[in-house]
């Protein structure tokens, strides 16, 4: 009998070793969730940190723009922050076509894999236009006629 006890003790601790194996395989393989869920995102992946999340708002977009985020955030009166998921300023989808747009060149014209706004892979970001400007300035820098005569025709 004692050596039958002795025996089920002993698998039953294999039995139980191995699930905690399985286990920390499985803890091991999961990705990790994001306590930070963003609502309303239509062009920026589902799956960014706060940290991602602040370098391309503050770091990108702000400084390209020379803006703050109400500028695109709607912001309620006598509210200390704007409503990042509200779409009620219009300036917020006119960033999506950008963002949409500045994608498209970076993938089709300068051949990005897998282009991402805040990537620094990126060939052309809102910088590229804006230059710290929330409206880039649309004059040709380009002279019209040059020492060597007027371009032709």
């Amino acid at each position: 009998m004692a050596k039958l006890l002795l025996k089920l003790n002993r698998k039953l601790m294999v039995i139980i070793a191995m699930g905690i194996v399985v286990m920390i395989g499985i803890a091991g393989t999961t990705p990790p969730t994001h306590n930070n869920v963003y609502k309303n995102l239509k062009i920026l992946p589902q799956d960014l940190t706060k940290e991602q999340m602040h370098d391309i708002m503050e770091g990108q977009f702000g400084d390209a723009l020379g803006v703050k985020c109400d500028y695109c955030h709607a912001k309620d009166p006598g509210a200390d922050h704007p409503d990042f998921a509200s779409d009620a300023n219009p300036k917020k989808d006119i960033a999506r076509e950008m963002m949409t747009m500045v994608l498209q060149m970076n993938k089709e014209n300068f051949k990005v894999q897998k282009p991402m706004i805040g990537d620094s892979l990126m060939v052309v970001t809102c910088y590229t236009c804006h230059h710290g400007a929330a409206n880039p300035d649309t004059k040709s820098k380009v002279p019209v006629e040059h020492e060597w005569g007027p371009p032709k025709k």
